[in-house]
């Protein structure tokens, strides 16, 4: 007797800490999940800035390396670590192709 209740006892043990884990999970994803205003208004304003610069660099006609290498950390930033949507990709592919296309004049 004293067996199954340790077995009964076992189990609902797990079961308590298995509900109480997920529970923790759960929560701490919705938390990441919801969003503050500063972090909308961070992104929103990081985008803005990436487009604008990127505008100018097309104006120019030309990007430097350096130029796109701090661009690309932005993008990073924007995309990755604030929930960037992607809209920004089709400028990033612009200024790649804007640099070759810049570099391969200086070299002829």
């Amino acid at each position: 007797m004293d067996g199954i209740i340790t077995i009964v006892c076992a189990l609902l043990g797990s079961g308590a800490a298995t509900a109480l884990v997920t529970g923790l999970v759960n929560r701490r994803a919705e938390k990441r999940r919801t969003e503050t205003g500063e972090s909308q208004g961070l992104r929103y304003l990081l985008q803005d800035r990436l487009e604008q610069q990127a505008l100018a660099y097309m104006r120019r006609g030309c990007v430097t390396y350096g130029e796109l290498r701090s661009w690309n950390r932005g993008h990073h930033i924007y995309h990755d670590l604030l929930g960037g949507n992607g809209d920004l990709d089709g400028l990033r592919e612009e200024l790649k192709r804007l640099l070759y296309e810049t570099e391969a004049e200086n070299h002829d």
